[in-house]
């Protein structure tokens, strides 16, 4: 008897999970330069932030806990925003930038080699040609999306607990791959877990202030979530934080597009965003 009602449970929060992905809205699909990229939408809502390794019984309970993923605390996200369905791809790179720094190149991989300063100028640009205000995501916003927003189901890669199923790590990869090949997470995005590391806007702090004083040069850096195929499967979890100088690039690093929700003026029914006429990309 306990082996079928385990059967049965196991396979109605399979039937949930489906549905709720069978009932996602559409992502909002943007063109720059003929090639087309997809944003989905996160709504606001709150979530506890971190991982700790010290009591099964509290939130996010994780055996493979890092030091500066603690305390664990709430975060309300107060406003509705846009982060990009995948990673920054090579092609869309190529169309804004007019070259590809990949090492593994690909039009369909992240694009990678590219550090915090070159990646500000691209979204420069890819504002000056949308009339949008596109930005790298703060590591909150980073960290809910990554969790499945308020679809969350308290994985602990983005998407699953089975680490395979959603991430390319050391373990099962040796260099980037083509995006969108592993599953996604509960709002229908991709790569959050794996693939390759992403730049997010904060700079690296911890998260309690007494240990802040004492950062030095850490405290120039800015953070990286997601893992990333060179790395153990260890950094693919959603409450992974690494840190990175602004002037580093390397082969396993990328980023993701985010947007406030307040500047998609006018969505249609297909889903891809319209500007409204007369909008420009100047900044206010």
């Amino acid at each position: 008897m306990k082996n079928i009602l385990l059967f049965f449970g196991a396979l109605f929060l399979m039937q949930t999970a489906l549905f709720a992905q069978d009932t996602l809205p559409a992502p909002s699909t943007y063109q720059v330069n003929k090639v087309s990229f997809n944003m989905v939408r996160v709504e606001m809502g709150g979530f506890w932030m971190g991982a700790q390794h010290m009591d099964t019984a509290e939130f996010n309970y994780d055996r493979m806990s890092q030091i500066d993923e603690v305390p664990v605390h709430y975060v309300a996200m107060n406003e509705d925003y846009y982060i990009g369905q995948t990673e920054v791809t090579q092609k869309l790179w190529k169309a804004v930038m007019g070259y590809n720094p990949s090492r593994y190149k690909c039009p369909k991989r992240p694009v990678t080699n590219v550090n915090y300063y070159e990646v500000q100028e691209f979204l420069r640009r890819v504002d000056s040609i949308t009339g949008m205000k596109f930005r790298l995501p703060t590591e909150e916003e980073w960290e809910y999306a990554a969790r499945g927003g308020k679809n969350t189901r308290g994985y602990i890669y983005s998407g699953s607990n089975e680490v395979d199923r959603v991430a390319w790590h050391n373990g099962n990869a040796n260099k980037t791959k083509k995006v969108k090949k592993r599953s996604s997470n509960e709002l229908g995005i991709y790569d959050m877990s794996g693939n390759v590391w992403e730049w997010c806007s904060t700079r690296y702090r911890f998260f309690d202030q007494e240990r802040n004083a004492k950062l030095g040069k850490d405290g120039e850096m800015y953070i990286i979530r997601g893992g990333a195929w060179e790395l153990p499967k260890s950094s693919c979890r959603v409450s992974w934080r690494g840190k990175r100088l602004p002037d580093l690039k390397n082969s396993f690093g990328g980023f993701r597009l985010c947007l406030d929700a307040k500047y998609v003026k006018e969505e249609a029914p297909e889903g891809e965003i319209l500007m409204k006429e007369g909008e420009t990309g100047k900044k206010e």
